[in-house]
């Protein structure tokens, strides 16, 4: 009796292993994106002033401020989120410290002295909708994380 029960369980883990194979392989693969695309998906994902400049690079307010979205690589095989503040008395140290402490993203002073947030995607092998948008929450939530530490 309990060798059926086993096998029960191990019948239903497959069956479930299945489905969810199955439902991965529903969603589309990309391995590369449009700007064009890309507006649309921080679109849909709620971010408002999308706009495309002459260098065809997104610029877009997220959490009141605005981002710049770079679509980049060979054949548009990269995103790049990129966040900089103005006025604010970050250092280098600060900046090594969020390095250490935070994850996806890397933080820097650029050319200016001011402190720059960045964070990549890699297309290359493919990559979900899905998990392009994800990648457009987190850094949303790693914005606002830099702001409230290097904001004046």
């Amino acid at each position: 009796m309990k060798q059926i029960q086993h096998l029960m369980w191990i019948g239903l883990l497959l069956s479930v292993m299945v489905l969810t194979a199955q439902a991965a392989d529903q969603q589309p693969i990309i391995e590369r994106i449009t700007s064009a695309d890309m507006k649309a998906l921080l679109q849909a994902e709620g971010l408002v002033g999308v706009t495309i400049d002459e260098d065809d690079d997104l610029l877009v307010k997220m959490n009141g401020f605005t981002i710049i979205v770079f679509v980049r690589g060979n054949d548009y095989r990269m995103i790049q989120y990129r966040f900089f503040i103005t006025e604010s008395s970050a250092t280098v140290d600060d900046m090594n410290r969020w390095n250490a402490e935070k994850l996806f993203a890397r933080a820097y002073i650029d050319s200016d002295g001011d402190p720059v947030l960045e964070m990549d995607v890699d297309l290359e092998g493919g990559v979900t909708i899905a998990r392009i948008k994800d990648s457009i929450r987190t850094f949303s939530q790693l914005q606002i994380a830099f702001l409230k530490a290097f904001s004046a």
